[in-house]
């Protein structure tokens, strides 16, 4: 009688256990997380899956978010700005959109997203100039027989728009509609663009991917100066509140410089870089170097 009494007890206990851990599994709130197809920033397939600059920081903090559940949202220009509106989202790794925060919350300072610059090939240099120098757009522009590739929908600085609006419509600027974060490598390799704006990681993903020494050549630019700040944000609503106020608590320093080593892993080590993220991601004060689109 005691051991029919006895695995009667346990019976009901491990189906007491299994019923709270449905409760609580029904009352976990779940995280949707926008990532996008950028390489090196979201890596999707291949051997570096998931160690890219964005999708690294962005398990980074999953991980250490154990309480939610979490599902990663494919997003691209057009859906993020709707996608970004819903009180179940986060972003873990995005600048600020002009007029977004009326609706959503961001944290401190976490990244600093590399110059936007361009990037042709290297068999192209004569028309561009020596490694490390430092191109205008503006002159570039004024040369009819060489053709510059550019996304509609990404927004770079100022003057660079500036620039796009003046020569549109002509034969050496080609406006891009789709609905990709940036324009693939294969338009230079064809021949089919001489070249286009981009970030120096794109290069070195191919590179390494292939097993090749890099064909591609990144240029800064004289109207593309600064670095831009890079921020985790969520929903401004009770539900965004709660996934904030947990953000907020595991944005360390040491997840931030574990952060900067995934990001020198797939740019290369910038002197400048590293000093504007030292000064504003990790010491938190203003740099003349660091733009700002959300205010």
């Amino acid at each position: 009688m005691r051991n029919r009494a006895y695995t009667l007890c346990l019976i009901i206990l491990t189906g007491l256990l299994t019923a709270n851990e449905a409760v609580e599994a029904e009352q976990r709130q779940t995280i949707r997380w926008l990532v996008w197809e950028q390489v090196p920033n979201f890596i999707s397939k291949g051997p570096f899956k998931e160690q890219g600059i964005g999708d690294s920081f962005t398990k980074a903090l999953q991980d250490k978010l154990p309480q939610f559940d979490h599902i990663n949202v494919v997003s691209n220009t057009r859906r993020y700005q709707s996608l970004i509106r819903q009180k179940d989202t986060c972003v873990a790794w995005a600048w600020i959109v002009p007029g977004s925060e009326e609706f959503r919350l961001h944290s401190r300072p976490v990244s600093l997203a590399p110059r936007t610059a361009i990037l042709t090939l290297k068999s192209k240099q004569d028309l561009f100039g020596k490694p490390g120098e430092v191109l205008s757009l503006e002159n570039l522009l004024t040369n009819p027989a060489i053709t510059l590739g550019y996304l509609e929908d990404m927004t770079y600085s100022k003057r660079v728009h500036e620039l796009l609006e003046q020569y549109r419509g002509k034969d050496n600027l080609y406006f891009s509609s789709a609905s990709a974060v940036e324009i693939s490598l294969d338009m230079l390799a064809s021949n089919r663009l001489d070249y286009i704006f981009g970030f120096p990681g794109q290069a070195t993903f191919d590179a390494e991917t292939k097993g090749i020494e890099s064909k591609y050549q990144f240029y800064q630019i004289e109207e593309i100066n600064k670095f831009t700040s890079m921020h985790s944000h969520c929903h401004d609503g009770p539900l965004g509140q709660t996934f904030m106020a947990e953000i907020n608590k595991i944005l360390t320093d040491d997840i931030l410089l574990a952060h900067l080593a995934v990001v020198e892993r797939w740019n290369g080590i910038d002197a400048l870089y590293k000093d504007a993220f030292m000064n504003y991601v990790i010491n938190q004060q203003p740099s003349s170097f660091v733009t700002n689109p959300g205010e």
